[in-house]
Parts: structure tokens; sequence; C-alpha cells
């Protein structure tokens, strides 16, 4: 991807209008989306704080320096306004951002979303939260033919 607005769409589509079948699991963490040109990822969460959709930016490639007191710091955090920005970016495009935590000075920053994912995609985070089926004892962590069978079936952008 090599825009924000396109990593937007894409994200938000995969979240709101993406139907997952009835017998594929999502990881609870959703997807990520790279724009390299911006030292950026985008993350789009469908289960996260108050289990509602999260989106986030982190910067990709950290880097750290001193600050006066010699406590490490960023030296490539968000920029001012950039969280703020990406809440804004989802309100034009329809979704209520009723949230945003972290942010500059740090080097990841999210916003919550107040729709809910679609319900085919919540669904398969909760299968993923039940575990593995066959090997219950495995929980999330099994790596059976059936557990990974199962996380292969979920239907993900082109792009991710």
């Amino acid at each position: 991807m090599t825009d924000l607005a396109r990593i937007l769409d894409t994200g938000l589509e995969w979240l709101y209008e993406t139907v997952q079948p009835d017998d594929a699991h999502q990881q609870h963490h959703g997807i990520t989306l790279h724009l390299p040109e911006a030292n950026r990822w985008y993350g789009f969460c469908p289960a996260g704080a108050r289990t509602r959709p999260v989106v986030s930016v982190d910067v990709t490639k950290k880097e750290y320096e001193f600050d006066s007191v010699g406590d490490s710091v960023p030296a490539n955090p968000l920029k001012p306004g950039e969280l703020e920005a990406l809440a804004d970016e989802l309100r034009r495009r329809g979704f209520e951002a009723d949230d945003t935590w972290n942010g500059r000075p740090g080097t990841t920053g999210s916003v919550g979303l107040a729709r809910p994912a679609h319900p085919s995609l919540v669904a398969a985070v909760d299968r993923y939260r039940r575990g593995c089926t066959v090997h219950p004892q495995q929980s999330v962590f099994c790596n059976c033919e059936h557990w990974t069978a199962e996380a292969a079936r979920i239907v993900r952008p082109a792009t991710a």
C-alpha cells in the first residue's frame, strides 16, 4: 500500500464489510497494513478495548535517544496531532471515533471505534478465543492441522 487513504479504506472494509466463514478463526489483534514511506503500520483490531474495533498507528522502525536526565525516549515518535488526524480521517469516512489513547510522545496510538465490527468477524475472534476444540488443553497455542486450517480460512484483504 502506498498511501494512508488506501490503507484506511482497505482496513475498514475488512472490519465492516468482509463476511468471514463460520469455520474460520481470527486472532484478536486483527491485521496490520504497512505504509513504509511514512515509517508507519496501521492495525485493524476487530474486538479491542471495550470489545469494539480499534485502529492503531505505530512507528515501524523506532529510534531512541537519551533525554536531559539520561532516560531513553523515542527519537521518532508520532507527530504532533497525528493521532487526532487519524481519528478525524476515520470520522470523515463515517466511522465514529469514541476514544483515543497513547499517542505522542510515544510511538503508538489507538483510536477506538463506536460501531462493532462485522458480526462474522466478531464471531471469528470468539472462535479464536475459544481455542482449539480438538486439543482444548493447547488453547490458542495449538499447531495441529485442524487449528491451522481454521486460521487459514479467514478472509483477508488482498493487500494484507
